[in-house]
């Protein structure tokens, strides 16, 4: 456990008071009380190094606290917000904490071992919502979860590097950006878990299971996979990996997109020489490939919701199966490219408040050259041909519907 440096504790008299009775009560002798702290305001207040064991706290705010080697072991901390706060090698071993806030928290060395972290039903102005354990943004690094359950948990954009995640229930977890290089993932349970961009690099996923799981934009060939179940998964084959610097560059864009672009960076491939990569099962959503030489490069699966190829060449390019959605082919070529059960549709517009407009942006091939293109099953709901050549090409095959200049020459 690494060593912290502790504040004199910074709490209420009333507070404090509770807190000496809940000392007493743990030591059972007389005149001892547990603590009891339901909705209590502790923001920005010190609590380091205290023993508060089992004490009842149920929906306590301790945003930017800070409770340094803290004991909360088999606390109930439910619906707590603890965001920001400073909880380094704190213990919160067995607690509850169904529902809980810890979103930017630091958190690095702390225990977390058989900690409940499930949804917790929140009830709010008389109306009840379920919420997620929260750990986006977070810093977990060399935290111990062994044995814990953190179904449908929120990790993304974490940095979680050696953690330990020993036989830890993570299904339907989010941890999209994060970064979970040298963490034990052993024996975990992660069956439909969102990992995209997720850096596994030295990752121990032994007999772990990721069934159904999506790996979009993390590179598998640096972990360990010994007995690791990826049926249904949505990966890419670990001999299938990118350049080291394009690889990167989707994770960052991973995180870009993962924190609403707080950090990471968004991938823009200008003018890159691209030629033959496989981007098969790759999140490149708002990645720009402009100008890029693409020739025989695969996106096969892959998801491209405003991606933009404009004046790209996509000679012999494989889009099959994949799914478009306002992306833009303006100026492109695209001769012998491959969308062969893709699905290829407009964009919804949102307004700022991000309510629907009825409004859709189309996937562009305006002036894009489509001469012998293999659109076979294709689905195309909101596209803009206007301009296009398209001779050869074998739209008579697809699906297509709300399209623009289909008719013109």
């Amino acid at each position: 456990m690494p060593a912290v440096l502790t504040r004199p504790i910074d709490v209420p008299f009333e507070t404090a008071k509770a807190i000496k009775a809940h000392e007493v009560y743990l030591a059972g002798r007389p005149n001892g009380r547990r603590l009891l702290l339901k909705g209590a305001n502790l923001n920005g207040k010190t609590v380091d190094t205290l023993d508060l064991r089992r004490s009842i706290m149920t929906g306590a705010s301790f945003i930017k606290a800070h409770a340094r080697t803290t004991n909360f072991g088999e606390a109930d901390l439910f619906g707590c917000d603890f965001s920001q706060a400073d909880l380094q090698s704190a213990n919160f071993e067995r607690a509850d904490l169904r529902g809980a806030n810890f979103a930017m928290a630091d958190l690095t060395g702390a225990v977390l071992r058989g900690a409940d972290m499930r949804p917790g039903h929140v009830v709010n102005w008389n109306e009840e919502e379920e919420r997620s354990t929260n750990f986006s943004e977070a810093n977990l690094d060399g935290a111990d979860f062994t044995g814990s359950n953190m179904s449908e948990a929120n990790l993304a954009v974490s940095s979680a590097r050696g953690a330990v995640f020993r036989d830890v229930v993570l299904h339907a977890v989010n941890l999209a950006g994060a970064n979970l290089s040298g963490a034990d993932l052993s024996g975990c349970n992660l069956k439909n878990a969102n990992l995209t961009g997720t850096n596994l690099d030295g990752a121990n996923l032994k007999g772990a299971n990721l069934s159904d799981a999506n790996l979009r934009n993390v590179d598998l060939s640096k972990a360990i996979l010994d007995n690791t179940n990826l049926m249904g998964a949505i990966h890419r084959d670990a001999e299938h990996s990118l350049p080291d610097d394009i690889e990167q560059a989707l994770r960052f864009h991973s995180t870009w997109i993962a924190s609403n672009g707080r950090t990471g960076m968004r991938a823009e491939f200008f003018d890159r020489d691209l030629r033959g990569l496989d981007f098969s099962s790759c999140d490149v959503r708002g990645v720009s490939f402009e100008g890029a030489n693409l020739t025989g490069a695969a996106f096969v699966r892959s998801e491209l919701f405003l991606t933009t190829f404009r004046r790209a060449i996509l000679d012999g390019a494989d889009f099959s199966l994949a799914r478009l959605a306002g992306t833009n082919f303006t100026d492109s070529v695209l001769t012998n490219a491959s969308f062969v059960g893709a699905r290829i549709e407009g964009a919804e517009i949102l307004d700022p408040q991000g309510r629907r407009t009825g409004k859709s942006l189309p996937v562009r091939f305006r002036s894009a050259d489509l001469t012998d293109a293999n659109f076979v099953g294709a689905i195309l709901d909101g596209v803009d041909l206007t301009d296009s050549n398209r001779s050869g090409s074998r739209l008579e095959q697809a699906t297509i519907k709300n399209a623009s200049g289909l008719d013109a020459a």
